[in-house]
């Protein structure tokens, strides 16, 4: 096998031996599943790119010598010309963003790999491991020799072209308005012969359309928001408006401000109505204005009437498009009206029977619909005592209806009893999903969904750790106080009997041992909260995700601790001063806590991630086991600084 990053500045030879230069690329045809080598860039001696060759592929003898040699003399050199279709491997691909379509993930290109059949060299895959990096670098046979000895593990990770697409695209030109490769570059000098061309990304006719809306929508959120809009706007409106919606609802507005507004407001048009007024519901009040402006008046009120009920109620998750039958319509009747009324509809197991005011009177199941006589009216079928629900009806208590009735939809009544909407189960899940993350959030301390919905730092999310961390800190300085209170005298006196065991020998004065020794409740109750926060949100992105997103977040999670820490540190400092009255026993300490503490968010963050990959399940991955681990862990490290401050701060 040929790797890209093995080929480059290798020197290339004439037939004679006569040197040319260096390689400097290797430019590739797009026309077939695996692309094929057309010509190599040569660098000539003089090192200047303006005469650089372009020597044509037939023109070369192979890539898999040692040395690169020509089949013909330098004399006889013909002259490439790059065609439309045509990239280059280092400049246009290496280094850049691809898609794995078959992993559903966006990934950086660290090599390439190319296979020579006979006289044709192809591009079969593309080289997204640590060893293609190290590969690059020239140092993977050190490495690798390591690895012999060390448990280090150089697993190799290629993706073969077929199940790659390249996604990053900018605008062409201003009177073309094309999509294509970010990468492709619109004048990158290839020498003597000209440019490369831009390439048109034609997503629409691509491997991606092919992918499921949810699987498109996992690789839109991995993208820059300007990629994703892109690529979101070469899909069909169809495929778009579902891969839109399965999107997370805080990259919605993100990619909905990047698209034009005519197709943005097609896709919202397409979409269901209720899944429409989520999507509207996060946007500011004069952008979902401007967008419902652009819809149909037919299309838009149904979105309209959804947005006025509460976002947490029945009315609020309900769709309004569900059939109602009369109950004066035979079986027969009823069965007609359903094959001409329901292609649009999400659910038609449950026919909901109205009178002539439109009130609710009944149900019906399909089954029963289909087994009964044809001249059978429906108010003599249905069943009268119908489960249901109000628009204000809390979505809590809808999905617990659905639950303990095992339905597969909830009708929505209005004050009136007017059939007005359905809740059916998948959007109950979606409640269940809410409603589980935010118990999970209430026993946290941290609201674990921030992970899923925000990639950033956010000082919203680090005010709230920082208050759960202040009230840990006040506790555990009520603790010190009463214990110094109590103690502090009796410590002091018996402190040099201690010092003559070299139980205490590095701590060089009473009032350093009472601060060390007091503080200590104060640091357990800290790090066990900062570490509990960290367990939540870790432990949340595990159960929803299995972990397949660990690295999305985690720097985010890190700047956090990093707030708690600095936070702790001026805290904790001045209160050991408030209570010692010593400035360098309060830098000591405060220092050390918040350290601690930053050490104890990382433990929080990984000793699952480390667990899962031990393939450890079950109690030995809860928070009952991790506790202790981060509670010694953060006594330890204090304990080192702390002591290690006091001794150079000679207090």
């Amino acid at each position: 096998m040929i790797f890209l990053s093995t080929l480059l500045r290798q020197s290339i030879y004439d037939i004679e031996g006569r040197r040319l230069g260096v390689l400097r690329d290797i430019s590739v045809t797009l026309h077939e599943t695996f692309p094929v080598v057309t010509a190599l860039v040569v660098r000539s001696p003089l090192g200047n790119s303006q005469n650089d060759l372009i020597i044509p592929w037939y023109q070369v003898n192979s890539l898999e010598e040692p040395q690169i040699h020509l089949v013909v003399k330098q004399p006889q050199i013909a002259s490439h010309t790059p065609q439309s279709d045509e990239l280059l491997l280092k400049r246009d691909i290496l280094d850049k963003q691809i898609v794995d379509t078959q992993g559903f993930r966006v990934v950086k290109v660290n090599d390439l790999k190319l296979a020579q059949i006979k006289k044709t060299v192809r591009l079969v895959g593309v080289d997204i491991s640590l060893s293609g990096l190290l590969r690059r670098l020239g140092v993977l046979a050190p490495v690798e020799t390591l690895s012999r000895v060390l448990p280090i593990q150089l697993n190799d990770r290629t993706i073969t072209w077929n199940y790659v697409e390249p996604i990053q695209v900018v605008r062409g030109g201003a009177t073309t308005g094309q999509l294509v490769p970010a990468f492709a570059g619109a004048s990158a000098s290839l020498g003597v012969s000209g440019v490369v061309p831009k390439v048109q990304l034609n997503v629409s006719q691509s491997k991606l359309a092919d992918l499921r809306p949810a699987d498109i929508a996992d690789i839109l959120e991995q993208l820059d928001v300007e990629d994703a809009g892109a690529m979101l706007e070469r899909l069909d409106t169809e495929t778009a408006a579902d891969t839109l919606n399965e999107v997370e609802p805080a990259r919605q507005y993100e990619l909905l401000s990047e698209l034009d507004p005519e197709r943005a407001s097609d896709l919202l048009e397409v979409l269901p109505p209720d899944d429409a007024a989520d999507i509207l519901a996060d946007l500011p009040a004069e952008e979902a204005e401007r967008l419902l402006n652009l819809m149909p008046a037919n299309e838009s009120q149904p979105i309209r009437d959804l947005l006025r009920y509460g976002e947490e109620t029945a009315g609020g998750i309900m769709t309004p498009e569900v059939l109602s039958l009369s109950q004066e319509l035979t079986a027969e009747e009823a069965l007609s009206y359903l094959r001409q009324h329901s292609a649009h509809l999400e659910m038609i197991y449950y026919l909901y029977v109205v009178d002539s005011d439109k009130h609710l009177v009944g149900v019906a199941s399909l089954r029963e619909l289909v087994v009964a006589e044809p001249t059978t009216r429906l108010q003599d079928l249905m069943d009268r005592d119908v489960i249901k629900v109000t628009t204000d009806t809390d979505q809590e208590e809808v999905a617990r209806v659905i639950s303990k009735y095992d339905l597969l939809g909830v009708p929505v009544v209005d004050s009136d009893n007017h059939l007005v909407g359905l809740v059916t189960v998948d959007d109950v899940i979606d409640v269940l999903h809410e409603e589980e993350a935010e118990d999970f959030s209430e026993m946290a301390g941290a609201t674990v969904e921030e992970l899923e919905d925000e990639e950033h730092f956010s000082w919203r999310a680090a005010l709230s750790r920082v208050t759960w961390l202040t009230v840990n800190v006040a506790a555990g300085f009520a603790i010190a106080f009463v214990l110094y209170r109590l103690f502090g005298q009796a410590l002091t006196l018996h402190v040099s009997g201690a010092q003559a065991l070299g139980l205490v020998g590095a701590l060089r004065s009473p009032l350093a041992l009472n601060g060390v020794l007091f503080l200590l409740p104060m640091l357990l109750l800290s790090s066990g909260s900062v570490g509990s926060q960290a367990l939540g949100v870790a432990g949340w992105q595990l159960r929803a995700t299995g972990g397949s997103d660990f690295w999305r977040g985690i720097f985010r999670e890190l700047r956090l601790g990093t707030v708690g820490g600095v936070v702790s540190s001026i805290v904790v400092g001045c209160l050991t001063w408030l209570l010692f009255h010593s400035p360098l026993l309060a830098v000591a300490i405060g220092l050390g806590f918040g350290f601690t503490l930053f050490i104890a968010a990382i433990c929080g963050l990984f000793l699952p991630k480390l667990f899962q990959r031990l393939h450890l399940r079950g109690s030995l991955v809860s928070a009952p086991l991790l506790d202790p681990i981060i509670a010694f862990i953060s006594v330890c490290i204090f304990l080192v600084v702390a002591l290690w401050l006091i001794g150079m701060f000679h207090v």
